[in-house]
């Protein structure tokens, strides 16, 4: 099962041994607030607040990635991790290729294609 931005968030303060009083603190938000949201009683905070979060828990550039996307998750409204969506954003070939791709309908498979070979490439 995949978990929440909350139990994520919980997860990679409590390795850090962080009290929840104190990484509130560090990130500039209450801890009743830091505690609902570890509680997946409210979404994600805003970004300004999960970069800062994302800093004091030194997360590595994978667990920053989850970060973001679990963040998105968390959100009532459809949203997309802000990283994806400056990249978009700055790179018009990837909105060319992605409203491409929707109207082509690219399966699953093919996009697993195209992921491979971007791995094969730069990983």
């Amino acid at each position: 099962m995949k978990k929440s931005f909350g139990a994520f968030l919980s997860e990679k303060r409590v390795l850090k041994d962080i009290s929840l009083r104190h990484f509130s603190k560090i990130i500039g938000i209450s801890p009743e607030y830091l505690s609902k949201i570890e509680n997946n009683l409210r979404p994600a905070p805003k970004d300004i607040v999960l970069e800062k979060i994302a800093d004091k828990l030194s997360l590595s550039i994978e667990d920053r990635e989850i970060l973001f996307d679990l963040a998105a998750e968390s959100k009532a409204k459809l949203s997309l991790a802000t990283d994806l969506v400056e990249y978009i954003r700055e790179n018009e070939i990837v909105h060319k290729t992605l409203r491409l791709a929707k109207r082509c309908k690219v399966t699953t498979e093919e996009w697993q294609e195209i992921f491979d070979n971007i791995a094969k490439k730069h990983l």
